[in-house]
């Protein structure tokens, strides 16, 4: 479920109650408007009864009206709409004018008006019953209009009510807008914040300009940072303790092995002493690795000499040292440098590129070549390894920067840590690492992209 934004939030329930006002304001104006219109059209309609009841007599017990048929015109002649009228005995006997008008529901002494429908169109009509002048005689006289003025007055009327409070609600609907993106300016500056930090950046976040509302998170954010660095750096503290602590005793350990392998010695005691050799070079090995592991990780107290590094002059000597095990495998091992500045550790760097070029041999097989490159681009500096062994799969490219994790069937003794150092290490120097395949199609290239200074 898909959990809305806290400006729509906000928005909905400052608008919604906002149109709910609005449309029973609308109504509210509909409902006056409606009636004072057919009050005023209403008393209108009176004005041609009674001026017409002073031309009524009975002749014969039968109404007739005295007027020329001019003056019947001119008194029912209307701009907008069509006016009809009705004299007529009580009993509904001997009616002039328009005949058909339908009949009040129900007539006193007040005049009755109701709507109905004659020659299908609507009409609304006013009944009286007069007693004339001078005799007990009485008539029904019908006065009705349509409705043409009647709604154009009426939705003129609603027009000039509803527009004030339309153009008030969409101020306040854009005034509240503004108003509650303002309010989530806080926010979004402690967003930002957050979002700039490095990995090791563990600080408290301050609470100095964080509003009232949102501090509870803010100082469970900062519990949470706290518990976090400290359970870092006892990990830190252990790893690089363990491994400081074996790497003396492996150290003495295989400088006795070494000796004992000049030794005389019939040879399965031999063969015995260079497999304990082997193992305790892949046990050091390890040990050396933790320990890098432990000064990579965000936290570590490595990173804070930081300093201007040439790329280059680190990388070369470590070419160098790297000559014998790549004869060893009779790889070419070559290089592309040129002068590329960074900001970093240039004992981490080291280990970074060390890495690089170790996984590199590791992994590619005999009469195999490698090339390591450095490389200054406007966005920032670029280290390169390539070699043409046997490749990652695409697949597995996110899954061996995991700690100890070796795809299988991968050959010699690596630990699975050489490439999760290397990521560590890049991350910690605001670097990315991107794994490809070289354009020959075969092998790997890593590139450690840095930024810019």
């Amino acid at each position: 479920m898909r959990v809305p934004s806290l400006r729509k939030s906000l928005l909905l329930w400052v608008l919604i109650p906002l149109l709910g006002l609005l449309a029973l304001a609308t109504a509210g104006a509909f409902y006056v408007a409606d009636k004072s219109a057919t009050d005023a059209f209403d008393n209108a309609l009176l004005d041609p009864i009674q001026a017409l009841s002073q031309h009524i007599q009975i002749n014969n017990g039968k109404p007739q009206i005295t007027l020329t048929p001019e003056s019947l015109r001119s008194l029912f002649t209307d701009a907008y709409d069509s006016v009809y009228y009705q004299v007529a005995l009580p009993d509904g006997k001997y009616a002039l004018g328009n005949l058909g008008l339908p009949a009040p529901p129900r007539l006193g002494e007040k005049a009755q008006f109701y709507y109905a429908s004659l020659n299908g169109r609507d009409i609304r009509v006013a009944a009286m019953a007069l007693h004339l002048d001078g005799s007990d005689d009485v008539v029904i006289v019908q006065i009705a209009e349509t409705l043409i003025k009647r709604d154009r007055n009426l939705y003129e009327t609603l027009l000039i009510m509803i527009t004030p409070a339309l153009v008030i609600t969409l101020a306040a609907v854009l005034l509240v807008s503004y108003g509650i993106s303002r309010g989530l300016v806080p926010l979004l500056k402690l967003q930002d914040e957050i979002q700039a930090r490095s990995l090791n950046d563990l600080r408290p976040v301050p609470l100095l300009h964080v509003p009232v509302e949102v501090r509870p998170v803010v100082l469970a954010l900062n519990n949470l940072l706290a518990n976090l660095a400290a359970a870092i750096e006892g990990q830190q503290r252990f790893l690089a303790n363990a491994a400081h602590q074996l790497r003396t005793p492996l150290a003495g350990l295989q400088t006795q092995v070494e000796l004992a392998l000049r030794m005389d010695m019939p040879n399965d005691v031999y063969e015995i002493f260079v497999r304990l050799l082997d193992a305790t070079q892949r046990a050091t090995h390890l040990a050396n690795q933790l320990l890098t592991l432990a000064k990579a990780e965000p936290g570590a107290r490595a990173l804070t000499q930081m300093q201007s590094v040439n790329l280059a002059n680190l990388t070369e000597p470590l070419i160098g040292l790297a000559l014998v095990q790549a004869q060893a495998k009779r790889i070419d091992l070559g290089f592309e440098l040129s002068a590329t500045q960074l900001v970093g550790d240039s004992l981490l760097l080291t280990e970074l590129i060390t890495n690089l070029i170790d996984n590199a041999i590791r992994y590619t097989r005999e009469n195999g070549y490698i090339t390591v490159r450095c490389y200054q681009l406007p966005a920032g500096a670029v280290l390169e390894v390539e070699d043409n062994g046997i490749g990652i799969p695409e697949a597995l490219r996110a899954r061996v920067l995991e700690r100890f994790y070796r795809v299988d069937g991968s050959p010699g003794n690596g630990c699975g840590l050489g490439l999760s150092i290397v990521d560590e290490i890049a991350k910690l120097h605001g670097a990315s690492l991107d794994i490809t395949t070289p354009e020959q199609g075969r092998g790997t290239r890593m590139i450690v992209r840095f930024g810019k200074i």
